[in-house]
């Protein structure tokens, strides 16, 4: 019996080992404290991975060198961590960022046997450092790329007349490892703007630098914690000055993203932290061969609408085709869920009265049938008049579309004919040549295609934007008829209206084509030599004023009562559809008004539309 009993026992202990010895143990340790936010949501992102696994148990490790990071410093964590970790044995140990990492370089051997290390968070490692450290076959780790270069491109396409950038970087270790991809973004620059990279400040002098905003200046902001006179900053400090800088601040990661940063292709640093658990499972599981190091690859396009408000941009103008707006208004059904809830549950009570009503509701659309109807009919005419008159309008524009492409496809056959009679040649400049020509024609077909799509709903849009978009389309039906296009918008400071960008377009090219041919009507009778056209745009108070002027002449004031009339016109063989399209596209899709008037020798078309503020 007593050998029974024994061997119950032995087997007990055996078991038990066994369950011990399946339950694997990980060590993080990070460089930060807890509390920062980004370390924090990186860990975070990883236990959510690492909790799947019932038999992964996570001890962390704070070393708190934001604040503190001297070798004296080092020297007592490493006193520390010595008794913490007397006798304990790890499967995996895992660094958060540079000083955590240096840290297991210079003191592995005295604190851990043959544990695998992984690093997170890092931009960059030294492979010599690794072989220094007689670390080559213990190491994994996962690189967070920042996309410098690529916001520095997206912050110019966001801000066409940009001309002056300041990216922001601290005097920290990860500030170094930022330095090398930074000074390639601006060695990489070949845009019309400068690029000013500051280090050395204050968050002080930094408000005082940004305290006046300028259209044409942006900032990158990178990080900032250390300043010049070492200096700690907290989260929530940083995050009040980009809060009250007056230039659009892009930033790098989602850190503060809703605190002040205006967005950008930013790294999700709670999906870096999930993609760093499934790296540490597949070590745990041998997958891995030593030395693997991935990049982490997955970002977000993500802008805050309180900033695209208050900066007047918006991602479109970057041909953004996938972005995030966070800070968007809620939705009724997301303000009132909980009262919507409770009527589900209540529904049935009210299903007999829902049934009493039904009569009267129905009697209600019998009598409403023929207002539908009539509404129905006026939209469709509408519609029907919009495309009616662009298609009147094509004939025109595929003309000017063909002049452009008359002296490229000459240009195209010249070279192809010259190339031919030089096979030995084979420089490369005649094939570039031709096609920087099938460019041109690629771009002008793409203009055209643009302008000639209907919008199907309301959009946010720049007005000066679709006049110059609107004036690149007949750009040679305007210069080969002597006539001269000039702009006034020195007392413009805000050109965002809300309505439908092409009809807009159409509405402009409609009064310009108009313009046009009462100029050439002037130049034939002798009377002008030159046309010009004026475009004179303003603000008052909330609205935006597009004034459009001509030298032709102006309008008989026996006709200018009609000319928005449906079907009246005094052209020969005009449809007299275009200037009523222009009004019901103005006045009753945008909600803005038009009117007409001589001034100068010719007509002025005023257009006055609500701006977007």
């Amino acid at each position: 019996m007593r050998k029974i009993i024994k061997i119950i026992i032995l087997l007990s202990i055996f078991s038990l080992n066994v369950l011990l010895a399946q339950d694997k143990q990980i060590l993080v340790i990070n460089s930060y404290h807890r509390g920062f936010q980004w370390s924090d949501d990186l860990i975070r992102g990883m236990e959510d991975v690492l909790a799947q696994d019932v038999d992964i148990t996570v001890n962390v490790l704070y070393m708190d060198s934001k604040r503190v990071h001297s070798r004296e410093y080092y020297d007592k964590l490493l006193e520390l961590y010595k008794i913490q970790l007397n006798s304990r044995k790890y499967d995996l140990v895992i660094v958060v960022d540079r000083f955590a990492y240096e840290f297991i370089l210079d003191y592995y051997h005295e604190l851990f046997t043959d544990e695998p290390v992984m690093f997170t968070g890092l931009e960059r490692v030294s492979l010599e450092e690794i072989e220094a450290s007689a670390l080559e076959g213990k190491i994994y780790g996962i690189f967070e790329d920042r996309s410098i270069g690529e916001n520095v491109l997206i912050i110019s396409k966001l801000i066409p007349g940009l001309k002056k950038l300041y990216i922001i970087n601290d005097q920290s270790k990860n500030g170094d490892d930022s330095e090398l991809f930074i000074q390639q973004a601006i060695k990489d620059n070949d845009k019309n703007f400068t690029i000013e990279y500051i280090r050395s400040s204050t968050l002080d002098e930094l408000e005082e630098k940004f305290s006046v905003y300028k259209k044409d200046e942006a900032i990158l902001y990178v990080r900032f914690y250390n300043d010049k006179d070492g200096n700690y900053y907290k989260n929530n400090q940083i995050a009040n000055t980009i809060e009250r800088l007056k230039l659009p601040v892009f930033i790098t990661d989602t850190l503060f993203m809703g605190k002040g940063g205006f967005g950008g292709k930013l790294v999700l640093v709670d999906e870096l932290g999930r993609e760093s658990g499934q790296v540490a499972l597949e070590i745990l599981e041998g997958k891995l061969p030593p030395l693997y190091i991935k990049t982490f690859d997955k970002y977000a396009y993500r802008f805050d609408l309180n900033k695209l408000k208050e900066f007047y941009i918006h991602p479109s103008s970057a041909a953004l085709k996938d972005y995030d707006i966070i800070n968007t208004p809620r939705t009724f059904f997301d303000a009132h869920r909980e009262f919507i809830n409770f009527i589900f549950i209540i529904s049935p009570l009210f299903i007999l009265l829902i049934l009493g009503l039904l009569h009267n509701i129905y009697m209600r659309l019998k009598n409403e049938a023929k207002l539908r109807i009539a509404e129905t009919e006026k939209a469709k005419h509408q519609q029907f008049v919009v495309q009616q008159s662009k298609l009147a309008e094509i004939g025109e524009v595929f003309s000017s579309i063909a002049h452009q492409w008359k002296s490229p496809l000459v240009e195209i056959a010249t070279i192809a004919q010259e190339q031919a009679f030089k096979e030995k040649d084979k420089n490369s400049r005649y094939v570039k040549d031709i096609m920087v020509q099938v460019q041109y024609m690629t771009d002008t077909i793409e203009s055209f295609q643009k302008f000639i799509m209907p919008s199907n709903q309301k959009t946010n849009f720049d007005i000066y934007e679709s006049i110059k978009n609107m004036l690149s389309i007949i750009n040679h039906t305007i210069k080969y008829n002597y006539i001269d296009v000039k702009f006034n918008t020195k007392n413009a400071n805000n050109f965002i209206v809300n309505g439908y960008k092409n009809e807009f377009m159409q509405t402009l090219l409609n009064i310009v084509n108009n313009a046009k041919d009462a100029i050439n009507d002037a130049q034939r009778a002798g009377k002008i030599k030159r046309g010009i056209i004026t475009f004179n745009i303003y603000n008052t108070q909330k609205n935006i004023i597009i004034e459009i002027q001509d030298n032709g002449g102006g309008i008989n004031n026996d006709t200018k009562a009609q000319i928005f009339n449906p079907y009246f016109t005094t052209k020969s063989g005009g449809h007299g559809i275009g200037l009523y399209m222009t009004k019901l596209i103005i006045e009753d899709k945008m909600g803005g008004s038009i009117a007409v008037s001589n001034k100068k020798g010719g007509a002025c078309f005023s257009i006055t539309l609500r701006s977007i503020t």
